[in-house]
């Protein structure tokens, strides 16, 4: 009676460790978080192509005959790097240049404000044409902090984003005058200096307007610019009505 009364009470005692049929439930296993695998390390460049390409000084001068503040003009001398560029920009797949995205996410192209193919590259991308003018980039931004070393002092920046290569055909350009950084949310908020270098002469029009500058820039292989990212470097494509254009422009963004 007593062996029976037990056993009844055991059978209708809450189960304290047991599953359902009155099996012992296990413990669920704690998932363990893979850690990311480290990126590939990146094969050397080839011999005569490992070295920092050579970047000199070069001198833009506004409509009065004055230099610039703050915009900084640097000639990458070896042209194989511009021309490498461009045939990877014709070796990858190219999207409409597009000027703002709509309220649902798809991207507005509209070519009255900006008529253009593009691609870029992310800042890790391990082609040798990227790769090399990545160097002569950081050649000029060293040129560019020897003249204006404040740029350099209120924190580290780097290239953090993607870079675009933007091809303009004849007639087209980025037309309207727009600036760099137009509010807080990123990637936009944490932009620093803004590059943009050339990789084709044009020799019909097709400069870049600085609006508060008074200076048009007119293109030339390997020209390399840098200036600040706000407002007061409002700017724009000037269209050339006879030839194509192609660039390629990024940010230094502050880390």
């Amino acid at each position: 009676m007593i062996t029976r009364w037990l056993l009844t009470a055991l059978l209708l005692r809450p189960a304290t460790g047991l599953a359902k049929g009155g099996f012992a439930a296990t413990k669920p296993k704690k998932k363990t978080k893979k850690a990311p695998k480290a990126p590939k390390p990146l094969e050397p460049l080839p011999p005569g192509l490992d070295g920092v390409p050579p970047v000199s000084r070069f001198e833009v001068l506004n409509a009065d005959g004055i230099k610039p503040q703050f915009t900084g003009a640097f000639l990458i001398e070896d042209e194989s790097v511009a021309d490498d560029l461009v045939k990877e920009f014709h070796g990858r797949p190219q999207l409409r240049g597009m000027v703002s995205n709509a309220a649902n996410g798809e991207p507005v192209v509209d070519t009255s404000v900006k008529d253009s193919l593009e691609m870029s590259f992310p800042a890790n991308d391990p082609s040798i044409a990227w790769r090399r003018y990545l160097l002569s980039l950081k050649a000029a931004m060293g040129l560019y902090l020897e003249d204006y070393p404040y740029a350099g002092a209120y924190g580290a920046f780097s290239i953090t984003g993607r870079t675009n290569v933007q091809l303009y055909p004849p007639s087209g350009g980025y037309k309207t005058f727009h600036t760099e950084r137009t509010g807080r949310g990123e990637p936009e908020g944490s932009r620093h200096l803004v590059f943009m270098t050339y990789l084709n002469d044009v020799t019909d029009a097709g400069g870049t307007e600085f609006c508060h500058q008074n200076l048009i820039v007119q293109p030339k292989k390997g020209l390399t610019l840098i200036w600040p990212a706000d407002w007061t470097f409002t700017h724009r494509g000037v269209p050339s009505p006879t030839q194509e254009k192609i660039i390629t422009t990024g940010w230094f963004n502050f880390t």
